[in-house]
């Protein structure tokens, strides 16, 4: 009895942590869809209201995503050179997000979506440097 009880508390710990990966994994890219969504409505806005309120909600999920860990690095430490990487590709994704912003609120609408193609290049760069 005691070997059932252990190897049914065994497979339900097991069932939670692979559960807590998958949701977090979940979050990450949710957030990356919301960066994604948020990059369209920029895209296609036509007033500055719009595209800042795109901007910011790029924003915001960016923030989210840093930090979480992406699938694979979960149970990374801090100093990893993945989750690093990982980290510096948000940081610099956040960077553009915030010249892009600026660059709105100074009202250039035109120089703004033409550096926000950056945002879409950043992305890429960083999915490509995460499959490495």
């Amino acid at each position: 009895m005691t070997l059932k009880r252990f190897l049914s508390t065994g497979i339900l710990s097991l069932s939670l942590v692979l559960s807590a990966v998958a949701v977090q994994a979940n979050e990450v890219n949710m957030y990356m869809s919301a960066i994604t969504m948020s990059y369209a409505r920029f895209n296609a806005a036509q007033t500055v209201a719009d595209a800042s309120k795109a901007l910011a909600s790029m924003r915001t999920a960016a923030v989210a995503v840093r930090a979480q860990k992406p699938y694979g690095l979960t149970n990374a430490a801090a100093n990893n050179p993945k989750l690093r990487i990982y980290q510096s590709e948000i940081d610099k994704l956040i960077a553009e997000i915030d010249k892009a912003s600026k660059l709105v609120k100074a009202g250039k609408m035109a120089q703004a979506k033409s550096e926000g193609k950056k945002i879409l290049q950043l992305r890429d760069e960083g999915h490509a440097a995460m499959k490495h």
